[in-house]
C-alpha cells in the first residue's frame, strides 16, 4: 500500500460570534448528505471551472489539523469533514474558516467503574501476552533469516517455523479470552487511511461520524456531542474506510459486523455478521421500505437487519452505485441488478447483465453512471466505459495519471472527473468517445471531489480547497 502523505499544519480557528450566527441559519431538515453526497457521485446541475491549480481559481484554502481522506459534506453554509486522529471539523463554506473541531477518544467513553477496573486488568494481561508474542516473533524471524541464508529448502524452513506459529496461535487464543481488554485497546493505525477515512453523514439536524478505531459519535450542528459509542474494531486489512450511512432512524456502520444504531441514543438496534469491505453500503427504499446494499452484494432490511438477498455482486474495495433503480457493482466483474418495486419474499434479483473490466489492486474508486454509460477506473488509472443497459464495452483508455486511482469518479454537469492520489485530475466530456478537456494538478489527495453550483471542494492531505471562478 502507498505510504501516507506528509502531515498537515495547524488549522485556523474562527471567532465564536460567527459560530453563533451560523447556528441561527436554517438547515435542510431531513435531507441525508454523506458519502459521495447522495451515494452517486453525480452533480448534474454543477458548473465548476474547467481548470484549477494551487494558484488558479482558488476561492479559499484552509489548512487541516491532520491527514485525512474523507471528503467534505456540504450542509447550507456548513462544511463537515474529518481529520486525524479522530476529529470532526465544521467550516464556514463562504470563507473556509474553521467554526469548531471536536476530537473523540476512548478516554471520553462512559464506562461503569467496575467495568473500567476489569478493562485495566485485562489490558495488563494483554500487555504481558503481547510481550511474549514479540519475543516469539523475534526468535522466529531470526531463525528464518538464518535458514534462508543457508539456502535451506522452503519445506524444511516451514517445518522449523511450525512450532513458533503454534505458540503464536496459542497466545492469540489467550487474548481472545480477554474481550474487554482487546476492545478497549486502540487498534494499530495504518498510514494509508489512518482513523479518519470515513466521511461524515448528516440528516440536516445532526452529524454522525465513525472512525477507524471503532468509535462512532453524534453531534449537533454547533459541535455539541450527543453520544459517543465504541462499537468494535474493524477486521478490514490495512485500515477501515467505509462510511456510516443513515436509513430512517438507524445509523449503519460496517466495521466487522454490519451494525445498526439508534440515531437518538447510539444504542445498538441489530447486528449482522457478514463480510466487511473498504467500501460504503448503499441505502435506498424499495416499496416504501428502507434497505441497505453492502459492497459484498447483500440486500438487508434496515429496520431489523433481515437478509433479503445475497450474491448480487461485489465491488472490491469501492462502493455500489444506484441509478434509476439499477444497482451496479464494479471490480473485475461488472454486474447490474434491477431492484424490485416491492419486497415480496422470497426476494429474487437476477442480474440484468454481467460484464468484465480490467481490474488491478484493490479497486478503491467507485463508479458513476450518466446518460446510459457506466464509468469506472482501476488503481492503475485505466478508464473503462460500459453501456449501462447491456454491459458491453464502449471504450477503454489509459489516463496516464501519476499515482494510484484512490478518489472515486465524479460527474459535474456533463463532464467526468477522474483523479489520482498524486493530486492530478483529468476532465473528460461525457460520451461514447474519449474526449479530454483539461488536466489539473493540485496537492496529493485521496479524497473524492464534491461539487455544488460553480464550485468544487477538494480535501488534500494538508488542506481543504474551494475551487471556483
Amino acid at each position: 500500500m502507498p505510504p501516507s502523505f506528509p502531515g498537515a499544519s495547524q488549522a485556523r480557528l474562527f471567532p465564536v460570534a460567527v459560530l453563533v450566527f451560523l447556528g441561527t441559519l436554517p438547515a435542510p431538515a431531513g435531507e441525508v448528505i454523506g458519502w459521495r453526497t447522495d451515494g452517486s457521485g453525480s452533480y448534474p446541475k454543477a458548473e465548476p471551472p474547467l481548470e484549477w491549480s494551487k494558484t488558479k481559481n482558488v476561492v479559499w484554502s484552509t489548512p487541516m489539523p491532520g491527514y485525512g481522506v474523507s471528503h467534505p459534506v456540504l450542509l447550507g453554509r456548513r462544511i463537515f469533514i474529518c481529520s486525524e486522529p479522530a476529529t470532526l471539523l465544521c467550516l464556514d463554506r463562504e470563507d473556509g474558516k474553521i467554526l469548531w473541531q471536536k476530537t473523540s477518544s476512548y478516554s471520553e467513553l462512559e464506562i461503569a467503574t467496575e467495568v473500567r477496573e476489569k478493562i485495566k486488568e485485562e489490558q495488563a494481561e494483554m500487555a504481558a501476552i503481547s510481550k511474549k508474542e514479540s519475543a516469539v516473533r523475534k526468535e522466529m524471524d531470526a531463525l528464518q533469516r538464518s535458514l534462508t541464508k543457508d539456502q535451506t529448502p522452503k519445506e524444511e524452513i516451514e517445518k522449523n517455523l511450525q512450532p513458533f506459529r503454534k505458540q503464536l496461535d496459542e497466545l492469540k487464543k489467550e487474548k481472545e479470552k480477554l474481550p474487554l481488554g482487546e476492545l478497549y485497546t486502540q487498534p494499530g493505525i495504518h498510514s494509508t487511511a489512518g482513523y479518519s477515512a470515513p466521511t461524515p453523514v448528516t440528516n440536516g439536524k445532526e452529524v454522525y461520524v465513525a472512525f477507524g478505531n471503532g468509535l462512532v459519535a453524534c453531534f449537533d450542528l454547533d459541535g455539541k456531542r450527543k453520544w459517543l459509542k465504541l462499537i468494535e474494531h474493524s477486521n478490514a486489512p490495512y485500515a477501515h474506510s467505509g462510511s456510516p450511512v443513515l436509513a430512517g432512524d438507524r445509523l449503519l456502520i460496517h466495521f466487522t459486523d454490519l451494525v445498526a444504531l439508534e440515531t437518538k441514543t447510539g444504542a445498538e438496534s441489530w447486528r449482522l455478521k457478514r463480510p466487511t469491505s473498504h467500501g460504503t453500503p448503499l441505502v435506498t427504499r424499495v416499496g416504501g421500505v428502507d434497505v441497505v446494499l453492502t459492497p459484498k452484494g447483500v440486500l438487508v432490511r434496515a429496520e431489523d437487519g433481515k437478509v433479503l438477498a445475497e450474491g448480487l455482486g461485489s465491488c472490491g474495495s469501492n462502493s455500489p452505485v444506484l441509478h434509476e433503480g439499477i444497482v451496479y457493482y464494479v471490480h473485475g466483474n461488472a454486474t447490474a441488478v434491477r431492484l424490485p418495486e416491492s419486497l415480496k419474499e422470497p426476494v429474487k434479483l437476477p442480474a440484468l447483465w454481467k460484464g468484465r473490466v480490467k481490474s488491478s489492486g484493490y479497486g478503491f474508486s467507485s463508479p458513476v453512471v450518466f446518460d446510459g454509460l457506466l464509468y469506472s477506473t482501476n488503481d492503475q488509472n485505466l478508464l473503462t466505459v460500459l453501456d449501462a443497459a447491456t454491459g458491453r464495452l464502449v471504450y477503454e483508455e489509459s489516463l496516464n495519471l501519476h499515482g494510484a486511482g484512490y478518489p472515486s469518479i465524479s460527474l459535474a454537469g456533463n463532464r467526468i472527473y477522474v483523479s489520482s492520489d498524486a493530486g492530478e485530475t483529468v476532465v473528460l466530456q461525457a460520451g461514447r468517445e474519449y474526449k479530454e478537456l483539461a488536466r489539473n494538478k493540485l496537492e496529493e489527495f485521496r479524497s473524492s471531489l464534491v461539487f455544488e453550483g460553480k464550485r468544487v471542494y477538494i480535501r488534500t492531505a494538508k488542506n481543504l480547497y474551494c475551487i471556483g471562478e
